[in-house]
């Protein structure tokens, strides 16, 4: 119990350093969206794993250059995502924080 405690506090961490970070309410959205999936009892590995691609598709549609910190928060929260989540989502969808 005390590991799953852990990884929430340190996915919830990086995900409102990250949204603290910027003010591009595009990349925002999905950051916000986690924050509140976290609150809802998500699973932490999954949810980690959609709020990194949601980051990265963000960040490299809107041609956003992160800071090293920022970049560093992204690669926490992609390395303690789930990497079947990454790479084989069925809907292609990883924007998408509401699925369950």
């Amino acid at each position: 119990m005390t590991e799953t405690t852990d990884k929430t506090s340190q996915l919830k961490n990086l995900i409102h350093n990250l949204y603290n970070s910027t003010t591009n309410t595009r990349l925002q959205g999905p950051l916000m969206k986690a924050y509140k999936r976290i609150e809802d009892g998500a699973d932490v590995n999954d949810l980690a794993a959609r709020t990194a691609s949601a980051v990265n598709y963000v960040r490299l549609t809107e041609q956003l250059n992160f800071s090293t910190q920022q970049d560093n928060w992204w690669r926490e929260l992609r390395d303690m995502g789930t990497a079947s989540v990454m790479y084989h989502d069925p809907k292609n969808n990883l924007l998408d924080l509401s699925e369950r």
